[in-house]
């Protein structure tokens, strides 16, 4: 074909290619072709021409199915067949042979500018305000949707709808169990009965004490991390304190409870989570509705042109049993959550409840086949319309479900549980903690004993405590010597029990020889035994601990202990610094049974083979041994004597003998709380008085009193 040619000499070109570049003008080409060729390319042009217009109507058509499936009503996109702008232009004052064929060319991008714009930006803007994709779940929810329309082998087909009935076995199952009795427990004020029963059965029994004689209840009640018994009751108080932010002394609610503020936002998160599962079911359903529906299914280039009725009922099945699940799992993790009594463990159960929702995602990452999970993937989202109006319903509907929902389980589940929580604290540790109670079966009677009210941490240890110190040898300091510092060993387990059991009647009357006479002193024949001596320094350990005095390491140091109530060890070491050997000194305690060893007693007896026969004077030993009346009866008898119908009779004869001395005892000769006479005295509580007022007592006219002088012989007594 002949090349166009262009008039030499002439500017033309330039002229043509600046003319292009004004918008809005209609262009032209002149070509010169020959008279033979300008049929032929009017009939390709009209080929090209009706091509182009079958096209278009496709287009069309295509558009119209789009607009169809969104329900846009009224706004449809039309869309005309452009007009053939081609013009033939026979230029003559060319050669005969040649024409010019001019093709004009509006400007697309410039006709109608304004117009085209604007009617684009007002519809651009209506999709946009009632339309958003919805992509399909990346789940295995989402297997059914897919079965059977994508070149997969048997096997993975196979597998794939394994997975989705393997998903719904393990998120229904969980539902199942969690709402069985077993995984929820018994309810919370259920323990408060259990809690009676420990308290009036265990909490205070004097077998639980430890060796400081704390009792039990008192150990569970303040924290003690040594419990071994009762641990569940612990752990109980433990759990109260912590959820409602109750000090251990504490029994009124405070103002913040942190636990309730925890479970409130475990519950809530929990809600939210169960909220957004519903969301992506409606979604999913909308989004499965939308699809045309037809006999079968027409699914290509990732798109669905078609769903089958067999499929979508299918997939209404799946968004049917997830509903049903998630509301299982809403109810029955809010019951869970609002029973957790455990504030360290509120966040893992809200996490692990969060975890059934997402198995289906877990088996669609972890095991779904490939070629099935990127056919997923791939599908072209969905168009779903929204409103404002119903986004606005929405919203008002997830609001007030969320308030309502929060507001009864604080109401119907954690005001309960806290009215149950402080119930539970009270009938655990509420009142007195410090007692304990022992039963005496041979008696019939239950006796109680005052313990320490509450543990301290710089409070001195017990005894026992003392000798696990010293013995437990985890440093220098605790790792004993050759001899232990407090313990004394038994040969064997029935050594062992005897030795706990034996009073100290019998303890002191097991060593032949007054202790401190015979060993502690200089000149006393055991002084130089190296084995008695350490023996019985660890005898004098003992007592100077049991008196508070731990660095005490003689008699004399301790000499103005004696006279305590529970000083018995100390009066069964130190005979002679406590006056079990002085016939003359207070009679309180001076007996076998408060201690005082047998040996020591006979050489008080042995003193008195040179003594006088007339009373004592009124002296301060007179006068201490009256005054310490009230406390020693009172102890005898587990009592306060002083409140009795007899301290009047007894405090006239306190009184009677305070003030005329052993003059007294032939008006009162015997103690009206005790019935014992005062001359005879008591095994249990006080020698006899004998020994002080040998002429009162009448020491040369009976012979049944057992401590009276040498010199009161019969015929003697008046001289």
């Amino acid at each position: 074909m002949p090349a166009p040619t262009i008039p030499a000499g002439s500017n033309r070109a330039e002229e043509d290619m600046d003319s292009w570049k004004e918008p809005g003008k209609v262009r032209s080409i002149e070509l010169e072709l020959p008279d033979d060729r300008l049929s032929v390319m009017e009939h390709e042009f009209a080929l090209w021409r009706k091509q182009l217009q079958s096209e278009l109507q496709q287009v069309t058509a295509r558009l119209q199915v789009v607009e169809a499936r969104l329900n846009a009503g009224s706004q449809t996109v039309k869309a005309d067949a452009p007009t053939d702008e081609t013009k033939v232009v026979h230029d003559y004052s060319l050669p005969l042979d040649t024409a010019t064929l001019s093709l004009e060319v509006h400007d697309a991008n410039q006709a109608d500018t304004e117009g085209a714009s604007g009617r684009r930006s007002s519809r651009s803007s209506r999709m946009v305000q009632e339309f958003t994709e919805v992509s399909f779940e990346e789940s295995a929810w989402s297997i059914p949707l897919v079965a059977g329309l994508i070149d997969v082998g048997i096997v993975d087909t196979m597998f794939a709808i394994a997975l989705v009935f393997l998903n719904l076995l393990m998120q229904s199952a969980f539902s199942i169990i969690l709402l069985t009795p077993g995984f929820m427990g018994d309810e919370f004020e259920n323990k408060i009965q259990s809690a009676q029963m420990w308290r009036t059965s265990v909490a205070h029994d004097e077998r639980y004490m430890d060796l400081a004689g704390t009792s039990l209840v008192t150990r569970v009640c303040n924290g003690d991390g040594s419990v071994i018994l009762s641990t569940v009751q612990a752990t109980l108080v433990e759990h109260v304190n912590s959820f409602l932010g109750m000090e251990k002394d504490e029994f009124t609610l405070p103002a913040f409870r942190p636990g309730i503020l925890l479970c409130m936002l475990c519950i809530v998160l929990w809600t939210l989570c169960i909220l957004k599962e519903f969301r992506r079911i409606w979604v999913q359903l909308e989004a499965a509705a939308g699809i045309p529906k037809a006999l079968a299914t027409s699914f290509g280039e990732n798109t669905f042109e078609a769903m089958s009725w067999g499929r979508f009922c299918l997939l209404l099945l799946t968004y049917a049993c997830r509903t049903v699940i998630a509301t299982v799992l809403l109810v029955a993790g809010i019951l869970w959550l609002a029973r957790t009594t455990s504030i360290s463990e509120l966040m893992l159960n809200a996490v692990a409840l969060n975890a059934i929702l997402d198995v289906d995602e877990f088996l669609f990452v972890g095991m779904t086949p490939i070629k099935i999970q990127h056919a997923i993937q791939n599908l072209e989202p969905m168009q779903v319309k929204y409103s404002r109006r119903r986004s606005e319903c929405e919203s008002m509907v997830h609001f007030m479900g969320l308030v309502i929902l929060v507001s009864s389980t604080y109401f119907f589940q954690l005001a309960p549980l806290t009215e149950a929580m402080l119930d539970l604290k009270n009938e655990l540790c509420g009142g007195n903690q410090s007692f304990v109670v022992g039963f005496n079966p041979e008696t019939q009677l239950t006796h109680a004993l005052i313990t320490p009210a509450a543990l301290e941490i710089g409070r001195n240890l017990t005894l026992s405590e003392l000798g696990v110190q010293a013995h437990k040898a985890t440093s220098p300091e605790t790792t004993p010597g050759q001899i232990a510092t407090y313990l004394i060993f038994s040969t064997d387990k029935s050594s062992f029990s005897n030795d706990n059991s034996r009073s100290i009647e019998l303890e002191s009357g097991m060593i032949p020889f007054c202790t401190e006479t015979s060993i502690l002193n200089p000149d006393g024949p055991y002084y130089s035994d190296f084995a008695l001596r350490q023996f019985t320094m660890v005898l004098i350990r003992n007592a100077a601990a049991s008196v508070g005095l731990h660095h005490a390491r003689s008699c004399e140091e301790m000499r103005g202990m004696c006279n305590g109530v529970e000083n018995r060890l100390l009066r069964m070491v130190c005979g002679e610094a406590c006056g079990c050997t002085d016939p003359k000194s207070s009679a309180w305690y001076k007996v076998a049974a408060q201690g005082c060893q047998p040996p020591c007693l006979q050489l008080a007896q042995a003193s008195l083979s040179g003594g006088s026969c007339e009373d004592a004077d009124n002296d301060e030993d007179w006068q201490a041994f009256w005054r310490i009346y009230p406390e020693a009866v009172s102890h005898y008898y587990s009592a306060d004597v002083t409140q009795t119908a007899l301290w009047p009779l007894a405090n006239q004869t306190i009184n009677a003998m305070l003030q005329d001395g052993c003059a007294a005892l032939t008006q009162f000769p015997n103690d009206v709380m005790t019935t014992a006479e005062w001359c005879s005295g008591m095994p249990q509580l006080f020698r006899p008085l004998s020994a002080v007022c040998p002429r009162s007592c009448g020491c040369g006219q009976r012979a049944d009193l057992t401590l009276c002088p040498a010199s009161c012989a019969s015929g003697n007594s008046s001289n």
